[in-house]
């Protein structure tokens, strides 16, 4: 599974709403709208699947 990260508009800031598929999946759906509350500015954002980040590997 791979958890994905989007950019915060407002600030710049990468943020984790919450979202986890597998990479095939995600190719699937990558046209698709995500909405969400940003934890950082705490408005809600609407971002595309193909511009998260996937989770940096250690």
């Amino acid at each position: 599974m791979q958890r994905l990260y989007f950019e915060c508009p407002k600030t710049g800031a990468r943020v984790d709403v919450g979202i986890e598929s597998e990479l095939n999946t995600l190719l699937l759906i990558r046209a698709k709208p995500v909405r969400a509350l940003c934890p950082r500015c705490g408005e809600v954002h609407e971002w595309q699947v193909s511009d998260a980040h996937l989770n940096r590997a250690a």
